[in-house]
């Protein structure tokens, strides 16, 4: 075993990446609809407090609709992924995005043409396509990939998770990495909870942390994200309510 983790250590890192993404995507979970209640908090230069709602539901066609909305006064967010979920693997069609701060919005579609491995992306009044390979997830269903991958083994600190996802216009990686455990307080009661960082790479300003609950399905109760402008985004779990009987 000391042989094969010492040839692994020697392998080109493009190679050692791809071996990551495989062993990331090995989700045996069952996905279980849900409504969860957060507040939010945001710091936008001034302090606001508002609401967020985050819910998976299982369409009469069998595929499923993940979407978040938060509002605090004068800010709003929306996200929609529309997906499939076979063999154990998320597989998007449709995602959107839009994000209101006073008076500015910004919109963003990706749609996702799996025949022929394109993506169609549409944000600012501008179209454009790009190719896509097998894996590949839109920015939010990637949360829920990995709250999968987080219950089907046994999370040990430091471990990687990586995975592709449509953004921008470009294939990128997205990386994790658990970091910990916490106890979070909730209404429902004080949940031990992973602590995962988004990996952006050395020099990036942006921090994103997700706090997980075994106890809870895995279900996020935590996301705190800090922008490299200093604002700030957190929402905590108030409410779950699963909506598979």
């Amino acid at each position: 075993m000391l042989n094969i983790t010492n040839k692994l250590c020697k392998l080109p890192s493009a190679f050692s990446l791809m071996l990551i993404l495989l062993w990331s995507h090995s989700s045996l979970a069952q996905l279980r609809p849900f409504q969860a209640i957060y507040t939010s908090q945001w710091d936008l230069g001034i302090s606001l407090s508002g609401q967020a709602e985050r819910s998976l539901i299982k369409n009469d066609d069998g595929s499923y609709r993940l979407t978040t909305a938060a509002s605090a006064m004068v800010a709003s967010l929306t996200e929609s992924s529309l997906f499939q979920f076979i063999d154990d693997q998320i597989e998007p069609d449709h995602y959107t995005y839009q994000r209101k701060v006073l008076n500015k919005t910004r919109d963003v579609e990706v749609k996702f043409d799996w025949p022929n491995k394109k993506v169609k992306n549409t944000a600012g009044g501008s179209d454009w396509l790009m190719d896509i390979v097998p894996g590949t997830l839109d920015k939010q269903s990637v949360q829920l990939l990995l709250q999968l991958d987080l219950a089907a083994t046994p999370v040990i600190n430091g471990k990687t998770y990586a995975y592709q996802v449509a953004d921008g216009g470009e294939l990128k990686i997205y990386q994790f990495i658990a970091d910990g455990e916490d106890l979070i307080e909730t209404p429902l009661g004080n949940y031990k909870s992973l602590r995962i960082k988004r990996d952006r790479g050395e020099g990036s300003d942006r921090e994103t942390w997700i706090w997980f609950a075994p106890d809870l399905d895995y279900s996020i109760v935590r996301i705190i994200q800090k922008e490299a402008d200093g604002k700030s985004y957190q929402i905590d779990l108030q409410q779950l309510t699963w909506l598979d009987g």
